[in-house]
């Protein structure tokens, strides 16, 4: 069983998230809602819940208030926002789940998976509070770091130092300096939208360059890459790459 609490300020949505955790996710035990950051604090450190479903817009305190009080995070957490796509942005950089209002029920399941394997796993119960904090506090084009969940945990790398990615199935591949390779459970087209104004450009199907590391183009078809890393272009993003480097016709 996964013990959880509810924090939200409107009644109305703590028992949408109650219902449809009663229904969808039975191993879900609502064991406490909170209507306030002050609350929450302290239905927290009464219950030691597993996950807590914190929105993000509350009066009197929001829940990165919340968060900014806490000097330890052992449990999981569940975003609940009607945020603009910028600081969805922001959830994702950090590794974070996220439910965009009005909840959808196929995206609360797929999250309460996300936490039930990482708990069945026994991945990091520690979340990386100091990058969360910084996180809250910044605008998306100021992120210069990305957390990839892995099998132990997390790995924190800088987006500058990505080469390329690359589609694996429903996977995606990072290829960094350094000769060092990561691995993300997230499709390319999800990257693709996460780095659109990282400078990173799509440039074949399964293929995402950092447009910074791009050395050289051959008549071939062929992006040269640092490192002499390769990265096919696909005819249908050769234009918008010719262009970008001021060889469009």
């Amino acid at each position: 069983m996964i013990n959880a609490i509810i924090v939200d300020d409107e009644l109305p949505a703590r028992e949408v998230i109650r219902n449809y955790l009663a229904e969808y996710c039975p191993d879900v035990i609502v064991i406490a809602t909170a209507d306030s950051a002050k609350s929450a604090y302290t239905a927290i450190h009464l219950h030691h819940p597993d996950l807590v479903f914190l929105d993000v817009e509350m009066p009197n305190g929001s829940g990165f208030d919340f968060l900014h009080e806490l000097h330890r995070i052992d449990f999981r957490i569940i975003f609940i926002t009607a945020y603009s796509e910028y600081a969805v942005k922001a959830f994702r950089f950090s590794a974070t789940d996220y439910l965009l209002k009005p909840v959808s029920v196929k995206e609360l399941i797929e999250a309460v998976g996300k936490v039930r394997q990482d708990i069945a796993g026994e991945s990091l119960k520690q979340t990386n509070l100091e990058t969360l904090k910084s996180l809250t506090q910044k605008q998306v084009n100021d992120f210069n770091t990305l957390v990839i969940a892995d099998t132990g945990g997390f790995k924190v790398i800088d987006v500058k130092n990505i080469i390329h990615c690359e589609a694996d199935g429903y996977c995606t591949n990072f290829y960094m300096t350094g000769k060092m390779e990561l691995t993300s459970s997230k499709n390319l087209k999800y990257y693709e939208e996460l780095f659109e104004e990282h400078g990173f450009m799509r440039v074949h199907n399964s293929h995402l360059v950092n447009l910074s590391h791009v050395k050289e183009y051959s008549k071939e078809g062929i992006i040269i890459l640092t490192g002499n890393q390769t990265s096919p272009l696909g005819n249908t993003y050769k234009k918008k790459f010719m262009e970008r480097f001021g060889k469009g016709r």
